[in-house]
């Protein structure tokens, strides 16, 4: 039992220095958001007119597609795991696969804003436990981490699949799909 709570805090540790966050261009991490960083934005706040009925990742195309009665109202570039897609453990550093649900939004102090979706589901459950293994939790969308705040190394991050499993935007795209989103809103990643 020692062993297993060992390494829990072993991972969970790693997890919570790496926070998704690449080096930068430059090899410097650091800094963090406040709330004033996080604070409602124009394009940021709800707004009833775009509220989005349904997100798609399409992974083969780093893309997401919000929809609003059925049509597509917004396509943004994502960033993923840095081990790929078909997350099936705690740790492997891959985007999961399935149909979840946005379970809430928050300001991160290292990702800026995140929208923490409903992996793992049934399905990834029962997957890790035939396989033995924890299927991890806390996966979300989420912004640049602070040496990218104003946008400078987007085509940078853009072009990598850096994130620990997560799905990162641009600071910019994440305010407009935070005004966009509400809590309970599906998300299909394939």
């Amino acid at each position: 039992m020692r062993k297993i709570y060992l390494a829990f805090l072993t991972t969970l540790l790693a997890f919570l220095l790496s926070a998704c966050a690449p080096s930068a261009p430059t090899g410097v991490r650091g800094g963090v958001y406040t709330s004033a960083d996080c604070a409602n934005k124009p394009d940021a706040k709800f707004d009833p007119a775009r509220a989005a009925d349904k997100i798609v990742v399409d992974t083969a195309s780093h893309t997401m597609k919000v929809y609003k009665d059925g049509k597509v109202i917004k396509e943004l570039p994502v960033s993923l795991g840095s081990n790929g897609v078909g997350k099936v453990r705690q740790g492997d550093l891959k985007t999961p696969l399935g149909s979840y649900r946005i379970l809430d939004k928050r300001c991160h102090p290292v990702k800026y804003r995140a929208m923490t979706i409903s992996y793992p589901n049934a399905e990834d459950r029962a997957r890790a436990s035939k396989l033995g293994v924890n299927p991890g939790s806390m996966i979300t969308i989420h912004g640049q981490p602070h040496w990218n705040a104003d946008g400078h190394g987007d085509s940078y991050t853009l072009s990598h699949d850096w994130t620990n499993g997560c799905i990162a935007l641009t600071n910019s795209d994440l305010d407009w799909l935070w005004g966009s989103v509400r809590v309970g809103t599906p998300i299909i990643i394939k």
